[in-house]
């Protein structure tokens, strides 16, 4: 979902007003800037009462903690694909009391962490600190991004920064994290693979290092790669299982939209692979609701 989208999106959202018959002095007013300094003075607090949330692993069962990276306010798919995402693992995959989200939008900006480069370090250290060794941090990351594999990071006026590969990888390796399955679902996201590999991680990508992805309009629940993954494939911890069926059905929804394949891409290590999916098998003991 490359940078240039945005300002295509804005364009046409005007344009439609214009077609409806709606006059200039009847758009909608602007927002007021946000609050810089009050916005970041509460980073500390929210960043923290999300850790606080989050249960220590109590015993020798594996089980399955969820973050959430929703970086790039412009469209409100992202706020809602990464929404859905944590309430499936909360509720289905065993998650619950185990997850955090990190959201740029004005409806979650007084009540989560931003979606930034500093908070997601702190949370990936906060939650590997109360992760056991059997268990596994499933990231979730959906946003635009770039030919050059950076991550779109954008919020208004907070000037943030955007995140490249590399300094993805960095976040996510020094996190000390026992095993790790990364989805990074954006255009050209396959070339965030290489920073990502570790033995024990798996790095999922909506579309390969040179090709785009598609479905981040406003008004969307997800993304193409986020429906046919998540909501229509994912129904246990078999990942590699779930991206096998997600990828056609990518590939028929860009077929009747005229579009280019993506190419969603899989690595995985090779000691996370001798474990997946049984050891994080949500129906397994220690892993349902409520406990």
């Amino acid at each position: 979902m490359a940078f240039a989208r945005r300002w295509s999106s804005y364009i046409a959202i005007v344009l439609t007003g214009f077609a409806a018959g709606a006059e200039p002095d009847e758009a909608v007013p602007e927002k007021k800037p946000l609050d810089v300094e009050s916005v970041y003075y509460a980073q500390h607090g929210l960043v923290r009462a999300a850790l606080d949330r989050v249960r220590s692993s109590t015993d020798d069962n594996a089980e399955i903690y969820f973050v959430g990276f929703a970086p790039d306010a412009a469209e409100d798919v992202f706020e809602s694909e990464v929404k859905h995402v944590e309430a499936l693992f909360r509720e289905k995959l065993g998650a619950r009391g185990r997850t955090v989200l990190l959201v740029n939008s004005r409806n979650t900006v007084d009540e989560l962490p931003l979606a930034n480069g500093p908070n997601l370090n702190t949370v990936l250290k906060g939650m590997a600190a109360r992760m056991g060794p059997e268990d596994l941090l499933f990231l979730h990351i959906t946003s635009h991004g770039s030919k050059k594999h950076r991550l779109s990071v954008s919020f208004e006026n907070l000037g943030l920064n955007d995140l490249s590969a590399g300094e993805l990888g960095e976040i996510v390796d020094g996190a000390g994290l026992p095993w790790r399955v990364v989805v990074v679902s954006a255009c050209f996201s396959g070339g965030f693979i290489k920073a990502l590999k570790s033995p024990r991680a798996m790095v999922i990508t909506a579309a390969s290092a040179r090709r785009t992805s598609f479905g981040c309009e406003n008004g969307r629940e997800y993304t193409y790669f986020g429906a046919a993954f998540y909501r229509d494939s994912l129904i246990d911890a078999d990942f590699r299982a779930a991206f096998d069926r997600a990828v056609p059905l990518v590939r028929e929804r860009e077929k009747e939209q005229d579009y280019k394949h993506s190419r969603p891409r899989i690595w995985i290590g090779k000691e996370i692979a001798a474990k997946l999916p049984q050891a994080w098998n949500p129906s397994g003991p220690g892993t349902a609701e409520g406990r």
